[in-house]
């Protein structure tokens, strides 16, 4: 009996032992580009995740919430983090009336841990004309975190290339990854002019732990976009079956694969990476190669679409922020004039992509407008006079009638003219028949020129509308014959990443630059084959000094922090 007990203590500590070496801990720390954003600013953050106080090496799924001061949820957002970081984003409200933001953080594994250990909370300060929180005489309030001993020096090297602290001079340096180890760092530059200390630094925030703070171990392990799901069908006809799938988004080229179904009918799609939203079309292909749309459970993993319920618990006072001078305080005040242009973005918009990817000659760019018709409104209409009616301001659209009263030959003019524009399908001049026969799906831009157009053989006085169709890589694509189940998915979080202005031209310095955030560079990694990083940007009007602060964490776990002063 005793020896029983004692084989079963043995099983029973193993099993104990075995699930223990099975939980993982996990860790998130945000490092924000600046302190102190205003209205309607775009947030620039990093978020880093250890796990059992090592980088998280493996893709995982992180979740943001944002909040206001009264718990009041303003976005919820995903982002796939790899090699340990994600880059995230938010974009302050212009009507928004508090000083401050509360930002949370979670992953999958966070959220099954105690308390005081699931979330990465930080409070983000959005200045308000005359308000409060930012005080000279007002000192930075600390919370009470596991402060790490890690050292930064010697880790990494400053390398001075080129320095120009002149008016929209260009300043230029490298970090040099000393360690040998890899490291995920991020850097965040702002005029010393106008800095406001940080609340958060890395080596006091990022949280240590261990096992016993996970209180259960996760389902699954949540990482990319997951589609698991279950067949309704006869188990005979589903051996050796599998699942071909198509991820279908507008605009993209289409993922096309294959995954197996197991003997109980179930499959898995995983990996998949899509932004905003898709559909992925389903269908089974047994042995008998038969084709038929099937009945099926499925489920997409992960926490895509509600944020945990809000609960009050970040467990500190509301922080205040103090300028370094009065002189720091009155540029921090300045709010640009109308017309003053601030920063460069070399985002596009997806009218500009449009007119880049179909548009040459004398047909790109002019007095035109453009109309973007792979969206579920412009197909909703049977033609695209229909569409356009109403939409170009001067441009009078009749249609004749039959016999029958129906609606027939469209006729199209300005309110000055009455002669017809001229059109052109793919840049060459057709009649309006020719129009009349496409079938609005396969219309991917139009533009509609006002008069005069000088694009056309013997001009087009009078005007002219462009139809362009459509390549083949934009439509959804669902294979000719098949009978897919289709199943909306959501996806990440779109992040416009930070983009500074080039100074190349004298066209472009005329401008006026009082940017506080002079550079961000985010995801930057260093490793023993790659060590060097060259940080090249442009100063503003106004700065002499830049605060430099570098945050990140070595493979292995160790925290990084070095902060200087480039003059």
């Amino acid at each position: 009996m005793i020896k029983r007990l004692y084989l079963l203590m043995i099983v029973w500590m193993s099993v104990f032992s075995l699930l223990a070496q099975q939980l993982n801990f996990q860790s998130i720390y945000a490092h924000q580009a600046k302190s102190v954003y205003g209205v309607g600013e775009k947030i620039y953050s990093k978020l880093y995740i250890r796990q059992n106080n090592r980088l998280l090496m493996q893709p995982v799924n992180v979740y943001v919430d944002w909040y206001n001061p009264e718990g009041l949820l303003l976005e919820h957002q995903i982002y796939l983090a790899q090699k340990g970081g994600a880059d995230i984003g938010f974009v302050t409200p212009k009507e928004y009336q508090f000083s401050f933001l509360r930002m949370r953080a979670y992953t999958l594994v966070s959220i099954n841990q105690l308390p005081e250990f699931r979330y990465c909370d930080q409070v983000v300060a959005i200045y308000q004309s005359g308000a409060g929180n930012l005080t000279p005489d007002s000192a930075i309030n600390t919370f009470n975190s596991t402060a790490s001993t890690h050292q930064t020096e010697g880790m990494l090297e400053i390398k001075k290339n080129k320095q120009s602290l002149d008016a929209k001079g260009k300043v230029e340096w490298s970090l040099v990854n000393k360690t040998g180890d890899f490291l995920n760092l991020s850097v965040s530059i702002v005029e010393e002019e106008t800095f406001i200390p940080g609340i958060y630094n890395i080596l006091k925030d990022f949280r240590t732990g261990n096992q016993t703070f996970v209180q259960k171990a996760p389902p699954y392990t949540d990482a990319f976009v997951q589609v698991k799901g279950v067949i309704k069908s006869d188990p005979a006809a589903l051996k050796n079956a599998m699942v071909s799938f198509s991820l279908m988004k507008r605009g993209t080229v289409p993922v096309i694969d294959q995954v197996p179904v197991t003997d109980s009918g179930t499959f898995l799609v995983d990996r998949l990476v899509i932004n905003d939203s898709a559909t992925l079309g389903i269908q089974l292909d047994t042995r008998q190669k038969k084709r038929e749309k099937l009945a099926l459970q499925y489920q997409q993993l992960g926490l895509f679409t509600d944020a945990p319920t809000y609960v009050n618990d970040f467990g500190y006072p509301l922080p205040e922020l103090r300028f370094q001078s009065p002189k720091a305080r009155e540029l921090a005040m300045y709010v640009p004039a109308e017309n003053e242009v601030v920063v460069y973005s070399t985002s596009k918009s997806p009218l500009q992509v449009l007119e880049d990817k179909y548009t040459t000659g004398l047909f790109k760019g002019g007095d035109a407008i453009g109309f973007n018709m792979m969206t579920p409104n412009a197909i909703s209409f049977p033609n695209i006079f229909e569409f356009l009616k109403g939409k170009v301001p001067g441009l009078q659209i009749f249609f004749d009638t039959d016999s029958m009263g129906q609606k027939s030959m469209p006729r199209l003019f300005w309110r000055s003219q009455q002669d017809m524009l001229k059109f052109f399908l793919n840049q060459v001049n057709v009649d309006i028949e020719t129009i009349l026969t496409l079938n609005i799906n396969e219309i991917a831009f139009i533009k509609v020129f006002k008069p005069p157009f000088l694009g056309a053989a013997m001009g087009a006085p009078n005007g002219a509308i462009a139809i362009y169709t459509k390549l083949g890589d934009e439509a959804n694509y669902i294979p000719k014959g098949s009978k897919l189940t289709q199943i909306p998915i959501k996806g990440f979080t779109s992040y416009l990443p930070f983009s500074g202005p080039q100074y190349k031209s004298e066209k472009q310095k005329s401008v006026i630059d009082k940017r506080k955030l002079l550079h961000w560079a985010s995801s930057l990694y260093l490793s023993k084959e790659q060590p060097e990083y060259t940080i090249s940007y442009y100063n503003n009007d106004r700065s002499k000094m830049h605060r430099v602060v570098v945050e990140g964490v070595q493979q292995n776990g160790n925290l990084i922090r070095k902060e200087f002063i480039l003059e």
